[in-house]
């Protein structure tokens, strides 16, 4: 018993121990990863799925008019004073006059059933064809949805990346003034150099400090921002990898297929079609309607509710009922005409949408093209500016250059970083945009 209480207790207590791990070193995210957790679980995502399964319940919604429509009802009737029918006095001899007459018992038991059946009605055809297109339409706007989560989430990624490598950068200054510092530190000790320059060195430290405080906060806040779009709560522990900034090189440059995303143009044309359904339809209600009725019922009636003795008495009704439409003061006719006038829009929308995808397209290849020309411009720069650095710090410490000089190459140094490290993220950005431009931005959910 013992030894089962003691297995029992260290289970726990391993279990809590890797809760707590995990909880401690939560995972980091890659880009892919946020990806597939965004896909499944973001805010964004749901509604969207939500829309698609709402769509297909009016497809059942028009289907069920064409089954057969059954109605039951039931009246029950109490008389506390029968009604009064004037019968022509000409039945009793009376010519002339008017006799009234009460009729009827006091209590009526009436139930009765009724069923309808379409014969022929075109509209209701055309009308699941209706419904059916609008659950397609919103399919094509969840893949849209999916796309624009895609492209939202990426560029939040790759923001955060930058603002993470601008603290790297950040980092690696501090540390070359803290170097810097000592130095001067030491030198001034030798009395070799002015206490004023260690004073603008120690500003130039706390400055740098003080921006890496706020690039942490910014940090923070694109985080959370990133946790809102995927789905993941904002109290969660949330870290991303930022190995791929490190790793991206222009040699990833691709060629990518000359199109266009054309998810737009497909919700374009399955909104044209829809709307000329409706078209259909509203011609379509120029036509007669054919239906089959069957009606029955009992109706008992009597002075006393005595069930068990009194007579019930049956109905049975069948029949057809045709309904033709003559005037209905040019409505319909309104209706088609503004129905085709929007068709006309959606045409109109169709190529101006064809133009501006292409555009985008074009756009997005130059921009690509540009930019990494520039990451290799920056690189060649940075390696130039480090190489004037260490040069600087070598002379000043030969006494052959100024701290002012130190200044001034550590601040062309920092710029550099930042430009270079910028450019890295806008060449991925601007390879996303050429990938949602191309339609093939769930590539991302593979490659990465």
């Amino acid at each position: 018993m013992v030894k089962s209480v003691l297995t029992v207790f260290l289970f726990l207590l391993a279990l809590s121990g890797s809760k707590a791990e995990a909880q401690g070193y939560p995972q980091k995210y890659s880009l892919r990863q946020c990806l597939d957790f965004a896909i499944n679980n973001s805010y964004a995502a749901h509604k969207a799925d939500l829309d698609v399964g709402e769509a297909g319940y009016p497809i059942h919604e028009a289907r069920s008019n064409v089954l057969p429509q059954i109605n039951a009802s039931g009246s029950i009737d109490h008389s506390i004073v029968l009604p009064t029918t004037m019968l022509p006095g000409e039945i009793i001899g009376q010519p002339g006059t008017q006799i009234p007459v009460q009729m009827g018992t006091k209590n009526v038991l009436d139930f009765s059933a009724s069923i309808e059946q379409v014969i022929f009605a075109p509209t209701l055809f055309t009308g699941i064809k209706i419904a059916k297109n609008n659950r397609e339409l919103q399919r094509l706007r969840a893949t849209m949805t999916k796309e624009e989560i895609i492209f939202d989430v990426s560029n939040a990624f790759y923001d955060i990346l930058n603002s993470m490598q601008e603290l790297d950068n950040i980092n690696y200054m501090i540390s070359k003034q803290d170097s810097l510092y000592l130095l001067m530190k030491k030198r001034v000790e030798e009395n070799v150099t002015r206490e004023v320059d260690l004073n603008r060195v120690k500003v130039n430290l706390t400055n740098l400090q003080a921006r890496g405080q706020n690039t942490k906060n910014t940090i923070l806040q694109q985080r959370r921002y990133l946790q809102i779009l995927i789905g993941i709560p904002v109290e969660d522990a949330f870290e991303l990898d930022d190995s791929e900034a490190k790793s991206i090189e222009v040699s990833e440059l691709q060629t990518y297929a000359q199109s266009y995303n054309k998810i737009k143009i497909d919700i374009l044309s399955k909104q044209k079609e829809i709307v000329e359904l409706e078209i259909r339809s509203q011609k379509q209600s120029y036509l007669p309607t054919l239906s089959a009725i069957a009606t029955g019922g009992y109706q008992f009636q009597s002075d006393n509710l005595n069930l068990s003795k009194e007579p019930w008495f049956n109905t049975v009704i069948i029949g057809a009922r045709l309904s033709v439409p003559v005037f209905d003061g040019l409505g319909k006719r309104s209706r088609i005409r503004q129905k085709q006038m929007q068709l006309q829009g959606l045409d109109w929308d169709i190529r101006e949408t064809q133009q501006t995808l292409s555009a985008n397209y074009i756009n997005a290849k130059n921009q690509l093209e540009i930019i990494c020309e520039l990451v290799q411009v920056q690189s060649e720069n940075l390696q130039l500016a480090e190489k004037v650095y260490a040069q600087t710090i070598a002379l000043y410490t030969e006494g052959l250059a100024t701290i002012t000089d130190i200044f001034e190459t550590e601040t062309s140094l920092h710029e550099v970083k930042i430009a270079y490290t910028t450019e890295l993220i806008r060449y991925k950005k601007a390879e996303i945009d050429l990938l949602k431009a191309s339609g093939t931005l769930e590539s991302l959910l593979i490659n990465n």
